[in-house]
């Protein structure tokens, strides 16, 4: 009888066990679900976006008299080191992947752009310059240089651009021409017809250990038809959250 008790003691003390384990599994998974890592060596520390209008840097058509315009969202991305975590660790690359436009304009036809690798500026708005796929890869280096692609392995910046083009030309030859936001009016263009939405990954590969977020933006970030322009810095980037690959 005795042992019979003992057993069933024994039975029930295990159950009990498993059930703890089986709850504080169950709360891990559920806050790493919410939080994500929380000690990566690396960490998305701020997004700077830009919105504005520019010229085509594509061949001049007509005789010279006309260019197209581009309505361009200029992203970039600081990634900065973890200072509580080894001072030794460095970056192997950060890419954007999964580029994915989720929202198409009503006018225009959006284009992603990869940073200028001839000439001395971030971005030209040619052909020459659409990224092919949906994919753009950084590699760690011993500085940061957008336009060869390298972030510094001890933290930097990385940028990406997306243009929404065939929206239009203007004349060359116009006199006191502005070229921001604000010239889409004389083309009947208005802030509701430019919206578009993108959503990509964001990977921090750092010796070997992949993190991986999402994000969706929507663009462009203000009334440009108006302001001509804007501009918007994010520094609490506690929404995105980074959760380890699996390999």
């Amino acid at each position: 009888m005795q042992t019979q008790i003992k057993e069933k003691i024994k039975t029930a003390i295990a159950f009990i066990i498993l059930v703890i384990i089986i709850f504080i599994s169950i709360i891990i998974t559920y806050k790493y679900s919410i939080e994500g890592e929380t000690n990566m060596p690396f960490k998305l520390s701020k997004i700077v976006i830009g919105s504005m209008v520019v010229s085509s840097d594509n061949p001049i058509q007509n005789g010279g008299i006309e260019n197209e315009i581009v309505q361009n969202n200029g992203i970039y991305f600081e990634i900065k080191k973890n200072e509580k975590y080894r001072k030794d660790a460095v970056i192997d690359s950060v890419t954007i992947d999964n580029i994915n436009i989720t929202k198409t304009p009503q006018k225009g036809y959006i284009k992603t752009f990869m940073p200028n690798t001839t000439e001395n500026k971030k971005f030209t708005y040619s052909n020459d310059f659409i990224l092919e796929g949906n994919r753009l890869t950084y590699k760690g280096a011993s500085k940061s240089d957008t336009t060869t692609l390298e972030i510094n392995n001890q933290g930097g910046i990385v940028a990406i651009t997306f243009g929404n083009t065939e929206l239009g030309k203007y004349t060359l030859t116009a006199e006191d021409l502005v070229i921001d936001g604000t010239m889409l009016n004389t083309m009947n263009i208005t802030d509701e017809d430019i919206k578009f939405s993108v959503n990509f990954d964001i990977i921090i590969d750092t010796e070997g250990k992949k993190y991986k977020s999402n994000m969706t933006l929507n663009l462009p970030i203000s009334e440009i038809t108006t302001e001509g322009k804007a501009s918007l810095e994010i520094t609490d980037t506690s929404k995105y959250i980074f959760k380890r690959m699996k390999e």
